[in-house]
């Protein structure tokens, strides 16, 4: 491979990460607008190490360029702009496509995390989904065959409330 064709190939990651963040966005704004009661927004973080005092420490910035090897993190965020309690709430985010999941990096407050390794037909906890090998057997599936991640809120989410779900990739 020529060192332009490279380039090509690591800009053309970049602009990925860039555009799923755009169609983040989009959709949960239109999924939002359906259900009346939620305001939802997302954005995308790169994760540089920095120094502060000697120590290595890490700090989030926008995810305007990600070069392969570079970590992402994605948040969304969801309020409820109604008056009364909104219940029945699903986050669902695609692992955008040139990543990798990083285990363990799903979070959110007061919810429960699944897997979906199918493309989003069919959900499972981390270590309980399985994906057919080559070989055509069933095999444990590792967080690299994660294809969406999906929070479900337990409970209410009371008046004004708002809340936030996150995850982190690495660029392949």
């Amino acid at each position: 491979m020529t060192k332009n064709n490279k380039y090509i190939k690591k800009y053309t990651k970049a602009l990925a990460i860039s555009a799923l963040s755009t169609v983040l966005l989009i959709g949960f704004q239109a999924q939002a607008a359906q259900q009346g009661h939620l305001r939802v927004s997302s954005n995308a973080e790169k994760m540089i190490i920095v120094n502060q005092g000697g120590k290595k420490a890490y700090k989030f910035i926008p995810a305007k360029k990600v070069l392969p090897g570079e970590i992402v993190q994605y948040k969304t965020y969801f309020e409820n702009i109604s008056n009364k309690p909104a219940e029945n709430i699903n986050i669902v985010n695609p692992i955008p496509k040139h990543t990798v999941y990083l285990p363990n990096s799903a979070t959110g407050q007061n919810t429960f995390t699944v897997f979906s390794v199918d493309g989003g037909k069919h959900y499972g906890r981390a270590g309980t989904l399985k994906v057919r090998g080559r070989d055509g057997k069933f095999h444990p599936a590792k967080p690299s065959d994660y294809t969406h991640i999906r929070w479900q809120y337990k409970g209410r989410l009371a008046p004004k409330t708002k809340q936030a779900v996150s995850f982190r990739v690495r660029l392949r």
